[in-house]
């Protein structure tokens, strides 16, 4: 067990090592650490369970969660976290902020981009609370053998008396402590910096339903009511979804224009209004919380319930631009 915990605290100095670097790539490599560490605790506190009822028939036999247990035991980071959440070894908050950001490792692995803004903080903020987690592990039996070497960046951490033991039970939770006093992550800077992104997204966005919105149709401009309206009527129209709609409704149109239009009326869609507003007092809402936790979760959920309209409304402004470009090109004989 100590070379257990002692391997997880590594990981984390590693991730702090290169959190406290500043650098984007240095992030994301602490964030992926951090997130190991954390999944390396879960799988434990099955598989401590798995042993205990393993040795004890008789406690197993009364026992309410072997099926959660079971699937814990296997690959599934989902079902670990449900599981500790059982065992009262993680709190609703801390596996709310946990999932988030697993996914977000996840989804930096393959979309880095995308967070590279607000990903040194994320890290930051992940790391402080993985520390609370892990420190918080109740550890069962802290077995080790006399001959055993603690690595350098274990050693600084766990205590050394020579004749006795090579560490003490208290020395883990007391290293959690003290990576999380080193990473002085501070509350109020997460919140700031994910409201300070979920504003420029939404600038970006309020930028290309201008865009929209001022492009010529039938010799009138639209609304920025119409232009939202149009900019998922119009992608609807192309894609398997619409087109399934319009059967099952009988749709017995002629032209793509008279679908987008049917459309516009009569599909259930996202937003039937310049939403822009509206997600500005969201932004301001959230930087206005004391919680980063809250702050990640509303973050989270506004980036999820948003992508698919941010996406349309800059793929629509992206050709309109485009488009614009073409035909200055073409006036001025290019």
């Amino acid at each position: 067990m100590l070379m257990f915990l002692a391997g997880v605290i590594e990981q984390m100095d590693l991730a702090l090592e290169h959190i406290q670097k500043g650098g984007v790539h240095d992030a994301r490599f602490g964030l992926m650490l951090t997130d190991n560490a954390v999944e390396l605790i879960l799988h434990q506190i099955a598989k401590d369970q798995h042993a205990r009822l393993k040795a004890y028939p008789h406690i197993a036999e009364k026992y309410g969660h072997k099926k959660e247990l079971e699937e814990a035991m296997g690959r599934s980071f989902e079902a670990k976290l449900k599981y500790a959440r059982m065992e009262g070894q993680v709190t609703d908050e801390q596996a709310r902020t946990i999932t988030i950001m697993h996914t977000f490792r996840n989804e930096l692995y393959h979309l880095g981009l995308q967070y590279e803004p607000i990903l040194s903080d994320l890290s930051l903020f992940y790391f402080s609370t993985a520390c609370a987690f892990i420190g918080g592990f109740k550890i069962r039996g802290f077995s080790y053998s006399w001959s055993i070497v603690l690595r350098e960046r274990a050693q600084k951490y766990f205590t050394r008396d020579g004749r006795f033991s090579p560490a003490e039970p208290d020395d883990f939770p007391n290293a959690c402590r003290k990576l999380d006093e080193a990473c002085q992550h501070k509350k109020s800077i997460t919140i700031a910096c994910l409201a300070d992104h979920m504003d420029s997204v939404i600038s970006d966005c309020d930028t290309s339903l201008d865009i929209l919105a001022d492009l010529i149709y039938d010799n009138q401009r639209r609304t920025r009511d119409e232009a939202i309206i149009d900019c998922q009527t119009w992608r609807l129209a192309f894609e398997t979804e619409g087109t399934e709609f319009a059967k099952k409704k009988g749709w017995a149109g002629r032209t793509i224009f008279d679908f987008v239009e049917w459309l516009g009326r009569n599909y259930p869609l996202q937003f039937k209004k310049d939403p822009i507003s509206g997600w500005k007092k969201q932004a301001l809402r959230m930087r206005s919380n004391g919680n980063p936790h809250t702050a990640l979760a509303n973050y989270q959920s506004f980036m999820t319930v948003t992508g698919s309209i941010r996406e349309a409304l800059l793929e629509g402004a992206t050709q309109v631009e485009a488009e614009i470009d073409r035909l200055v090109d073409e006036r001025r004989g290019n």
